[in-house]
């Protein structure tokens, strides 16, 4: 009986302690750039929906998009990953 009581004290003090995650600093974007989200709603804002793949290039300072544009083609969108300016569109 006070081995299950000492399991289920550690299994509760395990359940609510804090955890700690540590992100890997290659895979982070900077704090001045621009999150997925708030890229995709300057994308809806302009008429792109149908949103498929979602691609952060830091090295190229861009966001990659494959979407739909208002007449529905599909469109493949480079972003500004800072300002958030359309840079190019390629039609597939």
């Amino acid at each position: 009986m006070k081995l299950f009581i000492a399991a289920s004290l550690l299994t509760l003090t395990l359940a609510i302690a804090p955890v700690t995650c540590i992100a890997d600093p290659i895979h982070t974007a900077p704090s001045n750039a621009l999150t997925v989200q708030k890229a995709l709603r300057i994308l809806q804002d302009q008429g792109y929906y149908d949103f498929r793949k979602i691609k952060l290039e830091q090295d190229d300072r861009e966001i990659e998009v494959e979407a739909r544009n208002k007449i529905g083609n599909k469109v493949e969108i480079e972003l500004d990953l800072y300002t958030g300016q359309i840079m190019t569109i390629d039609h597939d």
